[in-house]
């Protein structure tokens, strides 16, 4: 018996049971770090399918869905080969935030991995509002050519919460792109024509797009514009098939 409380008590003494509690330590405290500053509490941010129209600029919506309220927020984007984010005249990036801002500043940069890291804050530490929606918008191009599917990646996504400016990290995510062609007429791209498009018309006419806009769709008579005389021709395509009938439009 003694024998072995002598055993117990060099193994106390030597180096590697000092090591051995010193790792356990670190182990505890990593774990606690883990668990109380790094959850999200089911908060994450997502994109849509992009239907992709070859040549053109097209709004990217990212969305964020929250239970905490959150004032800053940073992001990095890779996109596919073919499609790029759009340089605005200052050789920035052309970023936008969505009426869920206060008053928060939002800027973008390529940085050294090739990706597009996206920030936004708030001097006053201002929380963006409401639960779900668009957050936040990136203008992307696509090349004449570009054909086939994608994917748009989101890494190392970070915000900071509002109650006691905590990191939050979320999950990365994803986004397919693809060129299917559009069904002429379906400005919303819920894959019918009805009065739903010609409202979604409306809203683009008066510089109010949503996010699933579909320009090459809404212009009906292939004119390289969208104006009323395509409301026209969605009225008339509505009013061709017998099944469809459009008796009042409520816009």
């Amino acid at each position: 018996m003694s024998m072995r409380i002598d055993n117990i008590r060099n193994l106390q003494a030597s180096p590697l049971w000092r090591c051995l509690q010193v790792a356990f330590l670190f182990f505890v405290f990593q774990l606690f770090s883990v668990s109380s500053s790094w959850s999200a509490d089911g908060d994450c941010l997502s994109l849509p399918k992009l239907k992709i129209v070859p040549g053109t600029v097209q709004k990217l919506a990212i969305q964020l869905k929250n239970s905490n309220e959150y004032t800053a927020f940073q992001a990095d984007f890779y996109f596919p080969n073919g499609i790029s984010p759009v340089k605005d005249a200052s050789a920035g990036y052309t970023v936008s935030l969505s009426s869920r801002k206060a008053d928060h500043s939002i800027s973008a940069n390529v940085v050294s991995d090739g990706g597009l890291r996206v920030a936004a804050y708030s001097m006053n530490n201002s929380s963006f509002t409401g639960n779900s929606g668009d957050l936040f918008y990136i203008d992307i191009v696509s090349e004449s050519t570009y054909e086939g599917e994608g994917t748009i990646e989101v890494k190392d996504i970070l915000f900071t919460r509002t109650s006691d400016r905590n990191e939050i990290a979320f999950d990365n995510t994803t986004c397919t792109v693809n060129t299917k062609e559009s069904l002429k007429g379906d400005a919303n791209q819920d894959g019918a024509v009805n009065v739903t498009d010609i409202v979604a018309t409306v809203n683009f006419i008066m510089e109010n797009p949503t996010s699933t806009f579909d320009f090459e769709a809404a212009d009906v008579n292939e004119d390289g514009a969208v104006n009323v005389t395509d409301i026209v021709g969605m009225v008339n395509i509505i009013m061709s098939n017998p099944s469809r009938e459009i008796d009042e439009i409520s816009l």
